[in-house]
């Protein structure tokens, strides 16, 4: 088979002569900084992009390396893994709309076996500062929002999320603060570059306590502590430095951002019904989502499908098992998404 490929690469390469003068280096590195710097801005410019980085690593060839490359990364495996263990279940799913649905999307993280088995590691810091100057972009909109200077699209003064849902932008955020506290650590940033990112940092967590995406805020403790832990090991400074980030940015928000502190105070709530059995809040219906897709998944540990989890829940719901879980928490679960971006 390998030998096939190195045939057809050939025919290729003798048809279409100006292959072999494209510096494939140089091409991955231009489209994944324009990728990067779209990736906050543009949902169709993700996808031209994706596209346009398939087609390279196709004409590349080199199906070889890039063969070895994916076998010995466990994170490729994983997501190859996870993508044909999906299609396989498409045989015992009964929704097959909402599965071949599901499916397409796991199509985003293919990006990840391209990127790694073609981007060199020298251009990666270039790349996290495409990304990085695209959420740069991304605020300015937002803080512009905010402060009613302009509006743009469907972002609002209580949730200024200029180009994604806030659950998702949330997510970005945490993820931009991270990157950039990441940098704050190095040591090969100027006084003058720290300053910069220290403010570009603070303006990111700031953005990511006046939304309303509790999922990238709770994303951000655990952040913390990797990164923490991966600069400074698993030690007494690594602990110190986890909860002083940690108490210093949630008392903070919790002090000046009025959207977090009625966050915190709607969990609490949540928290308090839950324990009177009452699960028709935010945080309960997600609870009760983790208690039934625990005794779906001990019923049947191969799954119910790609596009089943609404006839899983019924079916759960159906058994009379869960008399706790009532009116509006049983209508959401059996007609919404399942409440849970992770």
């Amino acid at each position: 088979m390998i030998q096939n490929i190195f045939i057809l690469k050939k025919k290729i390469m003798k048809k279409y002569m100006w292959l072999s003068k494209i510096n494939f280096s140089k091409a991955y590195y231009i489209l994944s900084m324009i990728f990067a710097f779209v990736l906050p801005l543009s949902r169709a410019g993700i996808s031209f992009m994706m596209f346009f980085l398939l087609i390279l690593w196709i004409f590349e060839m080199d199906f070889k390396r890039k063969y070895n490359q994916i076998i010995n990364s466990k994170l490729n495996l994983t997501i190859i893994f996870f993508f044909l263990f999906s299609v396989v279940s498409m045989l015992w799913t009964t929704n097959q709309e909402l599965g071949w649905l599901n499916i397409l999307k796991t199509f985003y993280l293919f990006i990840i076996i391209i990127l790694s088995t073609s981007i060199e590691k020298k251009y990666l810091p270039n790349i996290i500062t495409a990304f990085l100057m695209g959420m740069f972009i991304s605020e300015i909109i937002a803080y512009g929002v905010f402060f009613e200077f302009w509006t743009f699209k469907k972002a609002t003064v209580s949730n200024p999320s200029p180009f994604m849902q806030h659950i998702h932008y949330s997510l970005f955020l945490a993820t931009t603060s991270i990157l950039l506290l990441n940098r704050l650590f190095s040591k090969i940033y100027s006084i003058k570059e720290k300053l910069f990112l220290f403010f570009f940092f603070l303006t990111v967590t700031g953005n990511l306590f006046l939304s309303t995406g509790r999922t990238g805020q709770v994303g951000l403790i655990a952040g913390i502590i990797v990164m923490v832990i991966i600069h400074f090991r698993f030690s007494i400074k690594s602990i110190f430095i986890t909860i002083l980030l940690i108490g210093t940015i949630y008392t903070t928000a919790y002090n000046i951002s009025n959207s977090f502190k009625a966050r915190v105070a709607d969990a609490i709530s949540d928290i308090q019904k839950m324990q009177k059995l009452d699960f028709s809040s935010s945080w309960g219906i997600r609870a009760a989502f983790w208690i039934l897709s625990y005794d779906a998944v001990l019923n049947n540990p191969m799954g119910y499908g790609v596009g089943d989890y609404k006839i899983a829940i019924k079916e759960q719901l159906d058994t009379n098992k869960y008399p706790y879980i009532r009116g509006h928490a049983r209508e959401f679960m059996q007609n919404a998404h399942p409440h849970n971006q992770y």
